[in-house]
């Protein structure tokens, strides 16, 4: 239950959005409860440092909404925050992470703008032919430094392999 959501390669910050977001904390042998979402406050203003500089930012979307089943006794003691995510109408409930909360807004939207017209091409290609990523097309913009990417394999997008990716999006280098 312990999946990275970032990792950063030298200048390039690496980011899965979604449910990897969700930090959980083991409770006993079989139980774990959420303790947070990434980022924290203060990483939260790494980023956006790291954004204003300049640096790369390679944003990598699973799914919208990302929504995580929980159960009542694990929010137990979980953060307030967390809590307020939670929607019960029965015994299992949902937890909505925040799409890109912890993006400025203007990248929030650009975000699930990418999001939303890659249904087009997934409806129009079949599984086999797609490519495990999908990328934007670069911005004409002064934040071309921050890309976005649609995982298209399940599960979390799996940012330490996506390293070579990235730097092959952002500096051509080896594919």
């Amino acid at each position: 239950m312990t999946t990275r959501p970032a990792v950063r390669h030298g200048d390039i910050l690496i980011v899965a959005e979604g449910a990897a977001r969700l930090s959980w904390a083991r409770t006993s042998v079989a139980t774990w409860r959420p303790i947070g979402l990434w980022p924290s406050r203060d990483e939260q203003a790494a980023i956006a440092a790291h954004v204003d500089a300049g640096a790369p930012l390679l944003v990598v979307l699973a799914e919208m909404p990302t929504i995580v089943p929980i159960l009542p006794e694990e929010l137990i003691d979980a953060p307030q925050d967390l809590v307020k995510l939670a929607e019960f109408t029965g015994y299992v409930g949902e937890l909505e992470i925040p799409f890109l909360g912890w993006l400025p807004p203007q990248l929030r939207a650009r975000g699930r703008q990418f999001f939303e017209g890659s249904r087009a091409m997934l409806t129009a290609t079949p599984r086999e032919l797609r490519s495990p990523l999908l990328l934007e097309t670069p911005p004409a913009s002064d934040l071309a430094h921050v890309r976005f990417a649609r995982w298209l394999r399940s599960g979390h997008p799996p940012v330490d392999d996506l390293i070579p990716a990235a730097d092959r999006i952002f500096f051509g280098g080896p594919s």
